[in-house]
C-alpha cells in the first residue's frame, strides 16, 4: 500500500520563521516590535477572572473599547485570535465557490493561500516596483459574470511597506461594489503610523470595506494572539455570520488574552514608546543604507520598520538568505516567501548598533556573493 499523498504546505514562511529565523546574532528578519516589558501592562492577572467565560464580559468589553478607539459602533467590531484568525474567518465566510478573489502580489503567503482555500477563483493583482508597489484601481479585472469579486490586500503592504492612500482605498471599494464584492484589508502595520491622521482604515472609508488589525506588530504583543475585524457600514449584518463561524472555529479567544488586551488598549502610548525609539534611532540607518547602496533598489516606506530590497546580481534569494545566515550570521527574509525572488525583506527593529553591524555584514555578503557569481 502506497503512502498517502500530503498536500504541499500553504504557509512555509511561518515554518521557516519558527524553526530557522531569529537564530543569528544579527537578525534583520523581524517586521514587528519585540515583546515589551511586562511591567507596562501592570500587575499580574489574578487566576479567577482568567477562568471566567469571555462571552459574559471580557470579549464584549474589549469590543466596546475597540469601537471607541476606531470611532465605530460595537456591532461592527469582532475580536479574533490574532490577525491570522481574522483572515481565516473572513476567507471561509467570503471566499467561497461562485466568488472570485483578487489578491495582491508580491504578498504575505496567507493572502494567496486563503484566497483559494475555500473554493473561490483566484487571480493575482500585481504591484510593481517601478510604480512604487502601488495598486491601481483601473487595473481591477471585474468581469465576474454575476458573482462577487473580492479584493484581499495588506495596507501597509507586506513586504514593501507601501501605503495605499485613502482615495485609492475608496476607489478600490467603489470598483468592487457593483459585483457585491468586499475589500478585505489587513492593516496590522497601520498602528505604526506616528500620526493618527496617517492611518488608513478600509472599514471607515468604504461601506464594503473590512479592516483587520492586531496588537502584534506595533505593540509587540503577538504572544497574546489578539486581533480584530472592523466592518464597513454596509457590512454590519455580516457580523452574526462571522460570530457563528467563529463559534465553530474557536468559540472565543482566551479570557486571559482578552483581559490583557483591555489593559493594552489603556496604555497604548506607553506600548508605542519602544517603536518610537526605533523610528528615531534605528530606522534612519536602514533608510541611509538603501539610499547609499547603488546595488540595492527599495522603496523607503513612509513609516514602519522594514523595507523590501531588490538585490542586484542575486536571483535565488532563498539560497542567499541561507548562506547569509550560516556564513555571516545575519537573518533576512527571502523574497521567495512573498512570490518575488531577487529581493529580501529587511527589518530595523533592533538597537542601532546591532542594526548597523547587521547591515554592514549584509552589504559585505552581497558583494561577495556577486563577485563569486553565485546567482
Amino acid at each position: 500500500m502506497s503512502a498517502p499523498q500530503h498536500p504541499p504546505p500553504l504557509f512555509p514562511y511561518m515554518t521557516w520563521a519558527q524553526t530557522e529565523s531569529f537564530l543569528s546574532p544579527w537578525c534583520l528578519a523581524q517586521s514587528g516590535m519585540p515583546v515589551p516589558d511586562a511591567e507596562v501592562l501592570g500587575p499580574a492577572l489574578e487566576i479567577g477572572p482568567c477562568l471566567e467565560w469571555s462571552c459574559a464580559g471580557s470579549r464584549p468589553q474589549l469590543e466596546e473599547r475597540l469601537a471607541e478607539l476606531f470611532g465605530l459602533p460595537a456591532e461592527r467590531v469582532l475580536v479574533t485570535p490574532g490577525a491570522s484568525g481574522a483572515m481565516q474567518l473572513l476567507a471561509q465566510t467570503l471566499f467561497t465557490e461562485n466568488s472570485r478573489v483578487l489578491h495582491e502580489t508580491p504578498c504575505y503567503q496567507p493572502l494567496e493561500a486563503l484566497a483559494g482555500l475555500f473554493g473561490a477563483e483566484v487571480q493575482p493583482l500585481e504591484r510593481c516596483p517601478e510604480e512604487g508597489w502601488s495598486l491601481d484601481p483601473a487595473r481591477l479585472d471585474l468581469a465576474s459574470e454575476g458573482h462577487p469579486t473580492h479584493l484581499f490586500l495588506t495596507n501597509p503592504h507586506n513586504p514593501t511597506g507601501a501605503v495605499t492612500p485613502a482615495e485609492k482605498i475608496r476607489a478600490l471599494g467603489t470598483a468592487l461594489e457593483p459585483s457585491g464584492g468586499v475589500l478585505v484589508s489587513s492593516e496590522v502595520y497601520m498602528e505604526c503610523a506616528p500620526d493618527p491622521s496617517q492611518r488608513v482604515h478600509a472599514a471607515a472609508l468604504c461601506p464594503n470595506g473590512i479592516s483587520i488589525g492586531s496588537l502584534t506588530k506595533a505593540y509587540g504583543l503577538g504572544p497574546l494572539r489578539l486581533g480584530w475585524i472592523l466592518l464597513g457600514a454596509g457590512l454590519a449584518d455580516l457580523r452574526a455570520t462571522l460570530v457563528d463561524r467563529a463559534h465553530l472555529s474557536w468559540v472565543d479567544p482566551p479570557s486571559a488574552s482578552l483581559l490583557l488586551g483591555q489593559r493594552a488598549l489603556d496604555c497604548l502610548p506607553a506600548l508605542l514608546q519602544p517603536l518610537r525609539r526605533i523610528e528615531a534611532e534605528s530606522r534612519p540607518l536602514l533608510d541611509a543604507w538603501i539610499k547609499n547602496n547603488p546595488r540595492v533598489r527599495a522603496l523607503i516606506p513612509p513609516f514602519g520598520i522594514f523595507a523590501f530590497a531588490i538585490l542586484e546580481g542575486v536571483q535565488d534569494t532563498q539560497a542567499f538568505a541561507r548562506w547569509l545566515a550560516s556564513e555571516h550570521q545575519v537573518d533576512v527574509v527571502a523574497g521567495e516567501f512573498f512570490g518575488y525572488p531577487g529581493a529580501v525583506r529587511i527589518g530595523a527593529g533592533l538597537p542601532p548598533e546591532t542594526l548597523a553591524e547587521g547591515l554592514q555584514r549584509l552589504e559585505a555578503a552581497h558583494t561577495k556573493w556577486c563577485a563569486e557569481g553565485r546567482g
